[in-house]
């Protein structure tokens, strides 16, 4: 009994020993950096990114871009920077391609007053984006290391940015298509008074993310997605149904800012990344 009561009194004193130098031992990895020997590639750094844009999931048209983008990383987080980007080039969506098979040939009778309008008339109506710039911030919460195949490696980082969109449209012109409702022809082709057209700047809201993955110290492959929220009539139509009754007669269309509304304009971009100065430190 005096043996047992020995032992479970020395296994007592082992385990509070134990214990006590654990509490002072303590972590060995507190306040100790994530990882060392890190390549730094984003503090203090300058990235300018030319990149190719797509448009997606739009009525009418879709865009294709070209622009550049100057962003300055103050650390691994945050960096504030612009972009700009043209449109090199449009193409009609499925949706108007099919529409446009429905619509008459233009008319050559004009003493028939058609309230379809034509193929051209269609096309004449819709808007095109011109050019899309403005500022942003960034916040990048995520970096890594990816391997294919086993045997290339490579570092990436995921980032979020938001800012302020500007959008230039050009703007359709159905203006050889109508007259003065105060002073109309009979004949008139279409009753449409075109007060301002769905043209001229546009703002709201951008936001997106994206992620670069580098091929070395100062060349990165990036893509991004870029949401804008802006007010436009991408078709010219009459969308809050305001009518006029001319000097004629006749009831007319008013197309005007009013007609504007609220809506998504979506766009993919695939770009290189340069960041300068080339070279990148390693953390501690």
């Amino acid at each position: 009994m005096k043996k047992l009561f020995s032992f479970l009194l020395l296994l007592v004193l082992a385990c509070t020993s134990f214990s006590s130098f654990a509490v002072k031992r303590g972590d060995p990895l507190e306040g100790q950096p994530a990882v060392r020997k890190r390549i730094l590639y984003l503090p203090g750094r300058f990235e300018l990114r030319p990149s190719l844009g797509v448009s997606f999931l739009q009525d009418y048209k879709h865009s294709f871009l070209f622009g550049i983008n100057a962003e300055y990383h103050l650390n691994d987080y945050l960096s504030a920077g612009f972009s700009f980007h043209y449109s090199l080039f449009e193409m009609n969506s499925a949706l108007t391609d099919e529409i446009q098979r429905t619509l008459p040939v233009p008319l050559e009778d004009n003493t028939y007053i058609n309230p379809t309008p034509s193929k051209d008339a269609m096309m004449d109506a819709l808007d095109s984006i011109e050019m899309i710039f403005g500022p942003h911030i960034a916040y990048t919460p995520a970096f890594g290391k990816m391997g294919l195949f086993g045997s290339v490696f490579f570092n990436f980082d995921l980032y979020f940015f938001a800012g302020v969109g500007i959008v230039k449209l050009k703007g359709g012109d159905l203006n050889k298509y109508t007259d003065d409702p105060n002073n109309a022809p009979q004949d008139a082709m279409l009753h449409i008074q075109i007060n301002e057209n769905n043209g001229g700047l546009a703002y709201g809201p951008q936001a997106g993310f994206g992620v670069h993955v580098f091929l070395n110290r100062w060349i990165a492959f990036n893509m991004n997605f870029r949401w804008l929220y802006i007010k436009r009539n991408s078709a010219g139509f009459d969308t809050n149904g305001d009518r006029m009754i001319g000097n004629d007669g006749n009831e007319w269309v008013i197309v005007d800012n009013k007609d504007k509304m609220w809506g998504n304009t979506m766009f993919f971009h695939f770009g290189v990344s340069m960041f300068f100065p080339r070279w990148a430190p390693r953390s501690k």
